[in-house]
């Protein structure tokens, strides 16, 4: 049974609820403990599902709208994903013709060992087939898949595609190059922004175009999937802190694996949106898209239950945390506490000489 509070070494006191974890966790997976969620880093991918590909299709779809919006034309020469895992984005950039060069860099080969499941690449063939002979219809359960995947399937010679694509495995800060498009999707987290953004700048040519979709760390379950007794609660701590009420609440839980799973997102800063862009802006990359993505929605699998709800199922609203964060980072708002993931974009401006 967890304490009823639980005081902060800034003298805040935080209200605990024993079963505030369990309730939860049965919304983020199944398989998890109830205050503890493991990250797994591998060296080889899992198989690739259609409900991987089409989320990764859907992310893409957001990156390309975005950039639209803001008037930039999807026709760039050369494109680097970084952190590309099994590479959907740059694949679909790439049979999409929207850049003549696409390269794909992660530090393992993730772009060859997840294309291993079998099912998948059998529906994706079929799919391919289907709209190379015109049907408008696949039945059966890959039907539903067709306006998702389309002719975006990477186990098959891809249809239109004019340029040249690569999957490098690499280190993008060994990594030479000149592109007028940079993109990262969901791996910002494992970067020190601030070590970064001199990189993307240094690679980027005048007028590039930096972007990213990232999670959010200030959502009420953040990357590093811990979870405790009160929303928020290892956003309200320090890493100090969250030590110490696990060693207080939960001693049967391994402190020294809270701490590996709190250190495996290296951003050591937690940024907030406001603070990509006062980095980026040091480099000479100007912000052009600045989006928060919010989730409405009672429950997902990410927080559980989500901002907007918090009040009403736990009593501690948004806000309330926000004090508590506040006593050690003031820079944070409270649309980020509200903020699932970011997508961001950047255009990197000629330095003029002194």
């Amino acid at each position: 049974m967890s304490k009823a509070a639980f005081v902060t070494s800034f003298q805040g006191e935080i209200p605990l609820e024993s079963d505030y974890g369990a309730r939860i966790g049965k919304y983020v997976r199944a398989d998890s403990p109830d205050h503890l969620y493991d990250v797994q880093y591998t060296e080889k991918a899992p198989p690739i599902g259609l409900g991987m590909f089409a989320y990764k299709h859907y992310e893409g779809c957001m990156i390309f709208d975005a950039l639209r919006r803001q008037g930039v034309g999807l026709d760039f020469k050369s494109m680097l994903d970084i952190g590309s895992g099994f590479a959907a984005v740059p694949r679909i950039v790439y049979v999409r013709n929207h850049a003549e060069d696409v390269t794909a860099m992660d530090l393992f080969p993730y772009g060859v060992d997840a294309l291993t499941n079998g099912a998948a690449r059998r529906m994706l063939a079929a799919l391919w087939l289907a709209q190379k002979t015109g049907r408008g219809n696949v039945r059966g359960p890959m039907g539903k898949w067709e306006w998702v995947v389309g002719k975006e399937n990477f186990t098959l010679p891809p249809l239109g595609a004019t340029g040249r694509f690569r999957y490098e495995v690499g280190d993008v800060y060994d990594h030479d190059g000149a592109y007028d498009w940079i993109n990262s999707s969901l791996t910002l987290t494992h970067f020190d922004h601030r070590k970064l953004f001199p990189k993307i700048a240094e690679l980027l040519v005048d007028g590039g175009i930096f972007t990213f979709t990232v999670e959010c760390w200030w959502y009420p379950i953040n990357s590093t999937q811990i979870v405790g007794d009160a929303p928020y609660m290892c956003q309200r701590l320090t890493r100090d802190d969250l030590l110490r009420y696990f060693a207080e609440s939960h001693p049967d839980q391994d402190k020294e694996k809270v701490a590996a799973v709190y250190d495996y997102y290296a951003d050591p800063s937690h940024p907030t949106a406001s603070t990509y862009v006062e980095t980026a802006a040091a480099h000479g990359l100007h912000p052009i898209v600045v989006d928060r993505h919010m989730n409405a929605r009672p429950h997902n699998k990410r927080a559980g239950i989500t901002p907007p709800y918090l009040g009403r199922e736990t009593g501690q609203e948004p806000r309330d945390a926000l004090r508590d964060i506040h006593r050690f980072q003031d820079e944070v708002l409270l649309e980020d506490l509200y903020a699932s993931h970011y997508l961001m974009g950047f255009k990197k401006v000629a330095r003029t000489g002194a």
